[in-house]
């Protein structure tokens, strides 16, 4: 093996080295990007899909689109109301009929290996609603029994019985966002969750037995600094959570009317953010945890930590899993179902979804056809980035992008080889913080117009 020059720049430091590749650039939950979906992908599309028969098990993503109030940092597609069950019996109703319509184009009855409600806010939801709407899946496919049943719940309005209920359920993980423990920065993206709440939500959890438990944390929200955002890592670190999603804010107000409250000059410096990041890494690495691709962290028993390990991590629209290989149906508005040669997205609006559904048609919206070869090995180099920091390539084929990893490897975000006239690409310590644009480098769109977000 040869490896290349590594050298970086004279002087330069860590963040001044994020600051000049930092640009915007996707999460890469999928490659193509749902920025090229479009409305030429119908529900036709999806049931010539379904109709193709399979023996292999399938994961289901729900989404649940209520909340009681609206948290200014959020980009999810969610209804806020306080109506409770006038709205949600309407829900319920049109997944059971959406959920009729995919029996009825399916080739046969599937198996359920993974499933996973999110929103929104699932536990908007009464425990009679949601115990409910598993019966209703039940109803439609065969549970295995490993099944990996996961739910995220916001903590605020739960309670010990929730919990209990949940478990009795039949869910094996639960997650819950913190975003941040600071009375001043809830304020600020008006979601307040008192500390106290959080640990009694934390060992309500325990106390059900949970297989895991994963917090969600937020770096960059208006009023954070790196001493209040300490104290959350703290409080995280006392918690002891199974896995902790990290993820960097997208102030994007442009896009989300609701960030549009949040003030540009309350949020975080570049530098602040960075240095945010780091003491998470720093403090989380430090008491058991592995970081898990860009943005997770998982202790070094959990599950998702032992496939990172073994190389069988993956990644779809609901972030890194485990059963990343599984063909994704998604159920409820907004959801996206994923296979290897289909994107489909269902009705954003909640309207349009239950007027698809009561016209007879699976409310397919947009969504994208995969078949080109090189889109799908391009697919796979970006995979293999995200989830394992490396990825070998052939450097002749792909001579731009190998030039480009070069101008990277300048820097020392990447470290480059050949073997076998193959070339060896590694992400540095450094470049785990850009992996994104790491990933970047072999997408084609990206050359055209970067799109996204950036990391600080």
């Amino acid at each position: 093996m040869t490896p290349a020059a590594t050298a970086s720049a004279p002087g330069a430091t860590t963040i001044d080295l994020l600051l000049k590749h930092d640009r915007p650039v996707p999460r890469y939950t999928s490659y193509p990007t749902a920025a090229a979906f479009h409305g030429g992908v119908t529900a036709a599309d999806l049931e010539a899909q379904l109709a193709r028969p399979t023996d292999e098990p399938l994961s289901l993503y729900v989404h649940v689109p209520f909340c009681r109030n609206a948290c200014w940092f959020c980009g999810c597609n969610r209804v806020t109301t306080g109506a409770g069950s006038k709205v949600v019996g309407p829900y319920l109703e049109a997944l059971a009929a959406e959920l009729e319509l995919i029996s009825r184009c399916s080739a046969q009855r599937r198996r359920l290996a993974q499933l996973h409600w999110g929103g929104g806010t699932p536990n908007y939801l009464t425990i009679a609603e949601r115990e409910s709407l598993w019966r209703l899946i039940e109803h439609h496919f065969d549970l295995e029994d490993d099944l990996e049943a996961s739910i995220e719940v916001n903590p605020e309005a739960l309670s010990r019985e929730d919990v209990v209920a949940l478990r009795r359920l039949g869910f094996s993980r639960i997650s819950f966002g913190i975003q941040d423990a600071d009375p001043l920065v809830q304020q600020a993206v008006n979601r307040v969750v008192p500390v106290d709440q959080l640990r009694r939500a934390m060992a309500w959890m325990r106390e059900a037995g949970f297989d895991s438990v994963n917090v969600d944390l937020i770096c960059g929200l208006p009023l954070q600094t790196p001493e209040r955002f300490d104290a959350t890592l703290a409080l995280v670190q006392d918690l002891r959570p199974d896995r902790v999603s990290l993820f960097s804010f997208a102030y994007l107000p442009d896009q989300l009317p609701l960030q549009r409250k949040i003030a540009r000059d309350d949020l975080p410096s570049q530098r602040q953010r960075l240095q945010m990041l780091e003491s998470a890494a720093s403090r989380l690495g430090g008491c058991g945890y592995d970081a898990i691709g860009m943005d997770h962290y998982a202790l070094r028993g959990d599950s998702l930590a032992v496939a990172a390990r073994e190389g069988r991590l993956h990644r779809n629209f609901q972030g890194y899993t485990t059963g990343g290989e599984l063909e994704l149906l998604g159920v409820g508005p907004t959801a996206i179902s994923q296979f290897p040669g289909l994107f489909s997205q269902n009705q954003r609006d909640l309207k349009a979804y239950g007027a698809s559904i009561a016209a007879g048609q699976l409310p397919v919206e947009r969504g994208l056809l995969v078949t080109d070869p090189e889109v799908l090995e391009r697919r796979e180099l970006i995979r293999e980035v995200m989830c394992h920091f490396r990825v070998t390539m052939d450097p002749q084929r792909y001579s731009r992008e190998w030039a480009d990893l070069q101008l990277l490897a300048a820097d020392g975000l990447v470290r480059l080889g050949q073997a076998d006239g193959m070339g060896l690409v590694e992400v540095t310590d450094s470049g785990r913080w850009l992996i994104r644009s790491v990933a970047a480098v072999f997408d084609p769109t990206q050359r055209r117009a970067a799109s996204g977000s950036r990391l600080i």
